[in-house]
């Protein structure tokens, strides 16, 4: 009976042996998570965080993670692992979840591993730490970080792994180092890496090979820089062997130029106008050869890092910096045991086959909304073409009124205009009969004075006749009156 009672405790004993440890295990569904947690006092003015399901899934209590409240601000919290971890001899898996549920403009959303010895109230940025490891952006970069410490400095991966948090669905990261020098990596179940030596995507090993320093390379040796050749039997076709410059042909030598202080005047040189540039075909070196590229030799400084990521953890922290706050963390595990992370795994994939179709119902309801809101400015915009035509319709009717009126007013006037020409014309041609009349008057008047002048000159003449007549009498009698004179005597 006790020999039995035995075996079945050792059986058990290596089940849990076997089944690995789970170091933390924290879904933020209680209300006791903050004081698991623990704020640093390393910065002033420290970002809030809050358990909140955020506003995806509101209702949902598997939405609930800690969420970073506020916008441009540092975050400082670290929780302690139940034990120490010492990943030597067993694998260490760290794996949690993030959603986004505000775009993120810039801001870290990853994950550090702290050593043993850690001071939860002066924690910061330049704090020491194991292993840093999740997804950052900021613009155009956007990665998930996977950084490692060995001797006190920090590496971070050659891998870039692009993040898949600019959605605002929860994404899971799990990264696991294995006792051998090897990790794996996997972003929301997909493998990134699987057992991939350290060495390969990091900078802390010297390299395996080196350039022999003693292999040189010979003297005759045709690299790239000499790949391609001109074609020997390529020549220059005729018309080709005009000069690049000439002499300027309307240069001439200045008038006070002296020949002999001077020297002999040359004109300028100027670009030839039938110059055309040739060059020559090129052919593949038949000499080539190739990059030349030493001998490698075995490093002497290489060694093999067997205690890399081999670590003694005792916490985890968030050590972040955002512009835009509504980072929800969830579901953080630190174990040894890949069914645990596994159980999360698959509570991750049931949760996003909600969240896929609650975008896909915020997408058709949005969709929707923006239609009806399309239609409704589509209304408003016929109504209000409606209302412009009708009043364009009474603006033309009271424009046509007022043009009806206006004609009318304008034919009242022309009548007017009309009569008062008439009656100008009438004027004109009364004034015209009065000056006819006038002149006629005139002419008549001119006429009577002449005839009064010419009857005038008539009797002026008529007694000039009558005087002369008389004259010629009164001569006619002086001699006779003389001869009886004389004869008296």
């Amino acid at each position: 009976m006790k020999a039995t009672i035995l075996l079945a405790s050792l059986a058990l004993a290596a089940v849990a042996a076997a089944a690995g440890t789970t170091y933390l295990e924290e879904t933020f569904s209680d209300d006791k998570w903050s004081q698991r947690w623990v704020a640093s006092g390393a910065r002033e003015e420290l970002g809030a965080f809050e358990a909140t399901a955020g506003s995806l899934l509101p209702d949902n209590k598997a939405s609930v993670g800690l969420a970073t409240k506020d916008d441009h601000r540092f975050y400082l919290l670290t929780s302690p692992l139940k034990e120490t971890v010492d990943n030597s001899k067993e694998d260490l898996i760290v794996q949690y979840t993030v959603r986004q549920d505000r775009p993120q403009e810039c801001g870290g959303a990853y994950l550090k591993v702290l050593p043993e010895g850690y001071d939860a109230k002066t924690f910061q940025g330049e704090s020491e730490y194991n292993i840093m490891f999740g997804p950052d952006m900021c613009g155009a970069d956007n990665r998930v970080h996977v950084i490692l410490n060995y001797k006190g400095k920090n590496y971070l991966t050659k891998q870039h792994i692009p993040s898949p948090t600019k959605d605002s669905l929860t994404h899971l990261f799990r990264l696991t180092l294995h006792p051998d020098q090897k990790y794996s990596l996997q972003i929301d179940g997909e493998v990134k890496a699987d057992h991939v030596s350290l060495e390969e995507h990091w900078d802390m090993y010297a390299p395996r090979k080196i350039d022999d320093p003693s292999d040189v390379k010979p003297a005759d040796w045709v690299g790239i820089e000499n790949k391609m050749i001109e074609d020997p039997e390529h020549v220059k076709p005729e018309g080709f062997d005009k000069p690049k410059t000439i002499p300027d042909p309307e240069a001439k030598q200045p008038e006070d130029w002296d020949t002999e202080s001077d020297g002999d005047w040359v004109a300028p040189e100027i670009a030839n106008p039938e110059y055309e540039e040739w060059t020559p075909k090129l052919i593949p070196n038949p000499a080539y050869k190739g990059e030349w590229v030493a001998k490698q030799i075995d490093n002497p400084e290489f060694r093999e890092l067997s205690d890399l990521a081999h670590y003694k953890s005792a916490g985890v922290g968030f050590d972040l910096w955002q512009v835009k706050g509504g980072s929800i963390f969830d579901d953080i595990v630190i174990t040894s045991d890949a069914d645990v992370a596994n159980k999360y795994l698959n509570n991750w994939k049931d949760l996003q086959a909600k969240e896929n179709a609650q975008v896909e119902i915020n997408r058709a309801a949005a969709d929707k909304a923006a239609k009806e809101e399309e239609e409704k400015e589509k209304e408003e915009d016929t109504k209000e073409e409606e209302e412009e035509e009708a009043d364009e319709l009474d603006e033309d009717t009271e424009v046509a009124k007022k043009d009806d009126k206006a004609v009318q007013e304008e034919d009242v006037k022309k009548d007017e205009e009309v009569k008062k020409d008439e009656e100008v014309k009438k004027d004109e041609v009364k004034k015209d009969e009065a000056k006819k009349e006038e002149a006629k008057k005139e002419e008549t008047k001119k006429e009577e004075t002449k005839k009064e002048e010419a009857k005038k000159e008539e009797i002026k003449k008529e007694e000039k006749v009558e005087d002369k007549k008389e004259t010629k009498e009164k001569k006619a009698a002086q001699p006779d009156d003389e001869s009886n004179r004389h004869d008296e005597l």
